[in-house]
């Protein structure tokens, strides 16, 4: 499954803030508990610091969602 998020910060692993992130602990749990283990998460973080970095942060999450799943371009 691939989930499409996004976040006004940045809380990915090399952010220095990744033990803040519950939005995809939580989700790995609740769709763990459903037998959906294989996720694989899409980010558009830093949407929240302005119009510039929003637009880039979305044009790069659509640009990997079009490289790992080329039928959606």
């Amino acid at each position: 499954m691939i989930i499409a998020s996004s976040r006004g910060g940045f809380y990915g692993e090399d952010s220095g803030l990744a033990h803040q992130d519950f939005q995809e602990s939580y989700l790995r749990h609740v769709f763990g508990y459903m037998g959906i283990t294989d996720l694989e998460f899409v980010r558009a973080e830093g949407i929240g610091l302005g119009p510039d970095h929003r637009a880039k942060a979305l044009d790069a999450a659509h640009a990997t969602i079009a490289e790992r799943l080329p039928l959606a371009a």
